[in-house]
């Protein structure tokens, strides 16, 4: 969201990354800083739901330099009447870098710790990098757009990486900001390179310069979201605090 508008809204990934990148537009001011509170209820599947928490910080050191961290807690996983008590817990934290030029082009790293406290959890490294670009068509409409690689595990390189491009549109009515966006991975190793592409469209509100709300819902389509015949859905909030 560029930087007339309070609220910045992160990217809801259908997926459930825990990436620390804030969203596809430029950091806030050299020493401004935000903290999120970030809670999603997803359905990947027919009779599966999922309840998510993440806690998020950011921070401009100096301008156009943003560090970011994610802390992703996870709180159920439902199948039916079943309920999985080994995804109740902490998962893999996260660390983020961006470095935006003045001219709206900007460099992110992402990587996501392998640390998981959950029972029988020994995830890997994932590591994700690219360039952002964002642009304002006009006062109240701007763009913000991303390429990159992303891995879920940065041991294997040679077997586990994916391309992704996405966009998304803001546009600002005086407090509040409606945003549309989608973002797409290509399965670069795959003998059959699935595709596919999440959707989520939003608002947010500034209830004040300090405080902040946003609400989105994000589909997923295509054969590396859910298959021909299922589209995963997730229901996402943020509380933000802006400093």
């Amino acid at each position: 969201m560029k930087k007339l508008s309070v609220v910045a809204v992160a990217v809801c990934l259908l997926v459930g990354s825990s990436f620390a990148a804030w969203d596809y537009f430029p950091p806030k001011d050299a020493g401004k800083g935000q903290a999120r509170l970030n809670f999603e209820y997803g359905i990947p599947a027919e009779k599966v739901s999922t309840m998510d928490l993440a806690i998020k910080a950011r921070y401009s050191f100096i301008q156009g330099l943003e560090a970011a961290l994610a802390l992703p807690i996870p709180l159920s996983y439902t199948v039916g009447d079943f309920s999985a008590k080994d995804y109740v817990g902490l998962s893999q934290p996260a660390i983020g870098v961006r470095y935006w030029l003045p001219m709206g082009l900007g460099f992110y790293v992402d990587c996501a710790l392998p640390v998981d406290t959950r029972e029988g959890k020994d995830p890997p490294t994932e590591l994700g990098l690219g360039a952002q670009f964002s642009t304002n068509f006009t006062d109240d409409l701007s763009l913000g757009s991303q390429l990159g690689v992303s891995s879920s595990d940065f041991g294997h390189l040679d077997k586990n990486i994916s391309l992704i491009i996405g966009a998304e549109l803001d546009y600002a009515i005086s407090a509040a900001t409606i945003f549309l966006g989608a973002e797409g991975d290509l399965d670069l190793h795959a003998d059959n390179h699935p595709f596919g592409v999440d959707l989520w469209i939003g608002a947010a509100y500034s209830i004040t310069e300090m405080i902040g709300v946003d609400l989105s819902a994000t589909f997923g389509l295509g054969e590396s979201k859910g298959g021909k015949d299922n589209t995963p859905i997730k229901i996402g909030f943020d509380f933000d605090i802006n400093f």
